[in-house]
């Protein structure tokens, strides 16, 4: 039975994926596959940032549901050439140009031709173009200059950091007035003080904070969340003018998060930052971000709402311990 293999590492889904999904779902017996391990290009830009295979697989299947594209198209995660080498029936496959397609074209499938002589079809996808005009690619989203959506982002010139296990507890400790939740509801305070002081930018980040603060009927200009408390799961969704969803796990802090949250903190709109992974030290970026007079809410479990003002000596505080952050390789 002929099948369709869209063949993509589908790292942090975008509108070039979907419109794969799309043009996928028109062809016989299609297959998404999600490729890994020797079918992933050399050089690629920031590989080491590239999700695990386990996240992108699950996003896209979640993103299938969403479409209801499920009892359509198949999902299959392909690491190894002989995984290609194993199909024994003509197969067309589909992707776009670039470092992994050459790849798999010099490997597998040239096998698949010459010592197997299979009749495969070569699908090549046109590009999806940023807003910028650029290609719209994983790496250009790892690094910063554009979103899943094709947007230009103010790019950044911050590497890639990882916070050592023994350093954690230093770098997450409040630098700024604590309203703690035994003196009574610290939202109602913060959002007083907020209307007191009309800082020129109000970053808030976690969802139990932003949740809060909303509840308050007071919109911060950027919210960063990650839909996790220390209970687990935060139930509540929110919305923003705009939105961002990154990728960065529990003690690093990517290129990507930088880019995105400088854009949201010039953008003239009430902007949200979902984080696919974890938000506890998006606090950095903020600080060293934000203008002079701005502030950073973030919540202290079992304590209340921390409030960080921006100013020259919370930056250069923020600096030096950013600085003790390794540089991912």
């Amino acid at each position: 039975m002929v099948s369709t293999w869209g063949l993509n590492l589908f790292d942090r889904l975008h509108i070039g994926h979907q419109v794969m999904i799309d043009r996928l779902s028109e062809m016989p017996n299609p297959i998404a596959c999600v490729t890994g391990g020797e079918l992933v290009g050399k050089g690629l830009e920031l590989e080491k940032l590239i999700q695990p295979i386990e996240i992108r697989e699950k996003n896209l299947k979640d993103y299938l549901q969403r479409t209801e594209l499920e009892n359509s198209v198949s999902v299959k995660t392909v690491t190894k050439f002989d995984d290609l080498l194993s199909i024994k029936e003509d197969v067309t496959f589909m992707m776009y140009e670039g470092p992994c397609c050459t790849e798999i074209e010099a490997g597998a499938l040239d096998i698949r031709k010459k010592k197997m002589g299979m009749n495969d079809t070569m699908e090549y996808l046109k590009p999806v173009r940023a807003h910028d005009g650029g290609k719209l690619a994983s790496a250009r989203i790892r690094l910063g200059e554009i979103d899943r959506e094709g947007r230009r982002l103010r790019g950044t010139s911050e590497p890639p950091r990882e916070l050592p296990l023994k350093g954690r507890s230093g770098l997450k400790a409040p630098k700024g007035e604590v309203f703690a939740a035994v003196d009574g509801e610290p939202e109602k305070r913060v959002v007083s003080k907020l209307k007191d002081d009309s800082p020129e930018c109000v970053i808030a980040v976690g969802d139990v904070t932003v949740g809060t603060i909303l509840a308050e009927r007071y919109t911060p200009h950027v919210m960063i969340v990650d839909g996790i408390t220390k209970r687990g799961p935060f139930e509540e969704r929110f919305t923003g003018d705009i939105i961002y969803t990154i990728y960065n796990p529990p003690a690093v802090i990517y290129p990507e998060a930088w880019s995105v949250i400088d854009t949201a903190i010039h953008d003239e709109a009430n902007s949200l930052v979902l984080v696919e992974g974890e938000e506890d030290l998006m606090g950095f970026p903020a600080v060293l971000l934000a203008s002079d007079k701005s502030v950073v809410l973030y919540g202290q479990p079992n304590v209340g709402i921390v409030w960080i003002p921006v100013n020259p000596e919370n930056k250069q505080v923020a600096r030096a311990l950013l600085e003790q952050m390794p540089v991912i390789q």
